[in-house]
């Protein structure tokens, strides 16, 4: 026999029960559906497929590292064992006199009984529960099994319980278990990344873009708002006539180029000796660092953000409201359409800066004074998208509206072609004759649509031209 301490509640055609269950007892007890019901035909398998490295990379490393560790419920589907809810009453006890008129609470609390023939399954949470057989009972030919946290067997977690109804036949029940299931599978979402930046209190360069929101006089808005009005908070893509500098997913982007120098890049991440180092930047943001290395990331960070804005007038100068204009050449009184401004540029800026900084001797210790002066090549770039050489490879033509607009299309190819140009305009890449004509050739090929008077000839004599500038 089984009992545990269970709160009624019902949905729909649904009576369930809340109850606990020890980490322990789940492990040992608590199934997979292909284990209880072992018919693997399309219209009965009601098992899907465990990813298991998602299972050992990500959740078991979950529940080993975070001491604050915690999951949501498990929905269990039990079968058989004579289920009996007994309600306990709260009338007679004179504490709970003031609620002794409620039928939703003197019925709601009690004790639900199995007669410990019963099988349980998973609805859902069928990889966290693998990570908790994972640690607690590993199968036989389990490979790298892991010790599990102390005491981490006697921890509880909650089970929302399924009871098939007295009523219902194994065919009915399975069906609408299978409903079930793919409700709570389909209609479940993942909460969006603007959200988990705002709320990720483990991944460092969240904790950092929001730091860098909320302190550095670039990125924080002057004044009370409800919204920043520098950084925008809510959807990756920027839009013409907004305020905003970048966007909250795009400067945590951004910020995570910048902190990922060639030195951690072959060594790892964190504080310690290169053998404790975490490798990839993807395992190493799951867990909070310590607050120490979190702060010299943090003044890194700011290090290199004012080694950027400090050297690039147009960042100090120019207000995105004005430079993000796709039909403004520059050529009236309006302020040119600017690449600094634009998702595709700034990535372009922070992978060429992050490649200036990462040549100086010491890049692991540099001041100010040395950022700025490696950075110096940037502040000679033409940044204006109808120039070269953002013209026809971020900004694009379209021949019937005869409009300006960002490139969508090879976008991918054509920023890493920005990026080889900007290289070789700053210095970084020099260029035999031979590789710069193989240059020339791939530029020639990633070009989007030009207005008809331009001339690809001209336009590449003008890279050249921004090559001998910048150099002097």
């Amino acid at each position: 026999m089984q009992l545990y301490p269970a709160l009624k509640a019902r949905m729909g055609s649904w009576n369930y029960y809340i109850v606990k269950m020890r980490m322990r007892e789940v492990a040992t007890e608590v199934k997979f559906g292909s284990q209880v019901h072992n018919d693997y035909t399309l219209d009965e398998a009601i098992q899907r497929t465990i990813t298991e490295s998602r299972v050992k990379k990500e959740i078991v490393t979950y529940l080993r590292g975070q001491t604050d560790r915690f999951f949501s419920s498990l929905v269990v589907a039990a079968v058989g064992g004579s289920p009996m809810f007994y309600p306990v009453s709260i009338a007679e006890d004179p504490r709970f006199q003031v609620f002794a008129d409620e039928e939703s609470i003197e019925q709601s609390f009690g004790v639900l009984r199995f007669s410990g023939t019963q099988d349980y399954y998973a609805l859902d949470g069928q990889h966290r529960l693998k990570a908790i057989k994972t640690l607690l009972q590993p199968d036989e030919d389990e490979t790298g099994w892991v010790e599990p946290p102390d005491e981490f067997e006697n921890e509880e977690i909650s089970v929302l319980m399924v009871i098939r109804p007295d009523s219902a036949d194994e065919a009915d029940w399975l069906e609408s278990y299978r409903r079930l299931f793919s409700s709570l599978n389909r209609y479940a979402k993942p909460t969006d990344n603007d959200t988990n930046i705002i709320m990720d209190e483990d991944d460092l360069f969240a904790i950092l873009t929001r730091r860098l929101i909320s302190t550095h006089n670039f990125f924080k808005s002057k004044g009370r708002h409800q919204e920043s009005i520098r950084i925008k908070t809510k959807g990756r893509p920027l839009s013409e006539g907004t305020p905003y500098f970048t966007s909250l997913q795009q400067l945590y982007f951004l910020n995570e180029l910048l902190l990922t120098t060639q030195i951690r890049y072959n060594t790892g991440w964190g504080p310690g000796p290169e053998s404790e180092r975490v490798e990839k930047v993807k395992e190493f943001k799951r867990f909070k660092p310590e607050e120490e290395y979190l702060d010299e990331l943090y003044y890194e960070l700011v290090l290199y953000w004012d080694a950027i804005i400090d050297t690039i007038s147009d960042l100090r100068t120019l207000h995105p409201i004005d430079a993000r204009n796709h039909q403004a050449d520059g050529s009236g009184d309006e302020i040119a359409d600017n690449a600094l401004f634009w998702p595709n540029g700034q990535e372009v800026l922070i992978k060429v800066a992050r490649a200036l900084l990462d040549r100086q001797p010491s890049p692991d210790v540099l001041t100010i004074e040395k950022a700025k002066s490696a950075l110096n090549p940037l502040e000679k770039v033409d940044w204006r998208l109808h120039n070269v050489p953002w013209r026809g490879l971020l900004l694009v033509y379209a021949s019937d509206t005869k409009k300006w607009s960002m490139r969508s299309e090879d976008r991918k190819n054509a920023i890493d072609t920005a990026i080889l140009l900007l290289r070789w305009i700053t210095g970084i890449s020099q260029l035999t004759e031979q590789e710069e004509n193989q240059v020339k050739e791939q530029w020639n090929a990633r070009l989007g649509p030009l207005p008809e008077t331009d001339n690809t000839e001209a336009l590449w004599e003008q890279i050249q031209q921004q090559c001998q500038l910048v150099a002097e």
